[in-house]
């Protein structure tokens, strides 16, 4: 369920029925189901409620030649995720998985369980609604930890993590540092309850922003953030159906493709074997050459059974991560349109002298705060998308192009016996 992401949220709706004050409340007819109101979102554009502590992040966004952006991340850093580790409670009736985490940060090595993970995704996707979090690995059947599953379980949380620090909000996060560097049971747990009531989640959290002093065209905004729907919802489908293809190959890899080579060597020593009847002196070397073949071709079967953990198999974890990143853009994309029909709303209210001057001009703030992080959000959803899909397709091809190399070198052996016949 992990991989519907930032938006499909249990979100707190902190201040939704105190927003309503003179004017705002006929603006607030949008359904209280909707994902705009259990975010807090309608609250905090009509009127956002005075929090009693201070934000613990605070964020800029600027503007470069690329448009609005979260300001650069000022201390870069990495984390691992190593040394999935096999641990037992309840007197070893219950078994998990810890892994351990270390960041350059600050060099602290830390232990996690996927519950620990699981936790933390719910705090980021609750906390920063316009922001697509990539999934976690999907939640293994409890005693299954076969050394290749836990293994493919790292792999995808190294994924997610380096997402985590390399976007400028997120890598700053106090729930994900500490969770990054805690090593005090205690402290764990007083960091996990003040995360657990931070006001400053869904709506709230844009209480945290800074923003240009420059204010948006509505209209241009709209068209900005349509172009992004319509290539996320393009990506969406073809990264869903090179996934599929990849998978399939993967499937044949270990099946068809290694039975088939298997079949042809087979046939190949059937040969040889006939050959070998003859036992004159000059039938011996073309008997050798044809049972070099047959090894040939029963390695070449083996190397496509163990090729896709050097290329599909990363290339699906990349795919999967995008999947689930994008499945969370139509309810992002939702949550700022809807905020956008209330400046609108709120504009007509607004040139009918129904509500304050000063009072409109704060929502179109507001609202112009929403539309700034959500631009800034699809700045960096593109320059990490170009950067993924380089490191993807050039590891992905390079250990194609190894691995036809090597078949091509088998080949070129089995050549040769022939050619020296």
């Amino acid at each position: 369920e992990h991989a519907s992401g930032g938006a499909s949220m249990s979100g707190h709706s902190r201040g939704g029925t105190d927003a309503a004050s003179k004017g705002t409340v006929r603006m607030k007819n949008i359904n209280r189901f909707s994902n705009f109101v259990k975010s807090g979102m309608e609250g905090y554009i009509l009127k956002p409620v005075k929090l009693s502590t201070q934000p613990a992040e605070r964020h800029e966004i600027i503007l470069s030649n690329e448009g609005p952006q979260w300001a650069p991340i000022t201390q870069l850093y990495n984390c691992s995720v190593d040394k999935p580790k096999k641990e037992s409670k309840m007197k070893g009736l219950k078994s998990y998985i810890a892994y351990s985490l270390t960041s350059s940060l600050s060099g602290i090595q830390v232990s996690r369980r996927y519950k620990h993970f699981d936790w933390l995704h719910e705090r980021l996707t609750e906390k920063y609604i316009l922001t697509p979090i990539p999934p976690l690995p999907e939640k293994q059947v409890s005693g299954r930890y076969e050394e290749d599953l836990i293994e493919h379980r790292k792999q995808i949380l190294q994924l997610w993590v380096n997402k985590l620090c390399r976007h400028p909000v997120l890598s700053q996060s106090d729930v994900w540092i500490h969770f990054l560097t805690c090593t005090d049971e205690k402290q764990w747990k007083i960091g996990k309850r003040k995360s657990e009531k931070d006001e400053y989640t869904g709506g709230n959290f844009f209480q945290s922003i800074t923003i240009p002093g420059q204010p948006l065209d509505t209209a241009e905004v709209e068209r900005h953030v349509e172009t992004f729907s319509r290539m996320t919802r393009s990506l969406d489908d073809s990264v869903r159906g090179l996934f599929d293809r990849a998978n399939e190959t993967h499937k044949r890899h270990i099946g068809p493709y290694k039975a088939s080579f298997q079949k042809m060597a087979s046939a190949f020593e059937a040969l040889g074997h006939s050959f070998e009847l003859d036992q004159s002196p000059h039938n011996q070397s073309i008997t050798q050459a044809i049972k070099q073949t047959s090894t040939v071709y029963r390695t070449i079967g083996d190397m496509h059974e163990q090729q896709p953990k050097k290329d599909l198999e990363p290339l699906l974890d990349a795919l999967y991560a995008y999947k689930g990143m994008l499945s969370t853009v139509p309810d992002i994309v939702h949550v700022h349109k809807s905020a956008l029909s209330k400046l609108k709303e709120n504009e007509k209210l607004s040139a009918e002298g129904k509500i304050p001057q000063a009072e409109a001009e704060a929502v179109r703030m507001r609202v112009d705060t929403t539309s700034y992080a959500m631009l800034a959000e699809i700045n960096h959803f593109s320059k990490e998308r170009v950067a993924d899909f380089k490191v993807t397709m050039v590891d992905y091809l390079r250990q194609q192009v190894h691995f036809y190399e090597q078949i091509a070198a088998q080949l070129q052996g089995a050549l040769i016996q022939f050619e020296n016949v």
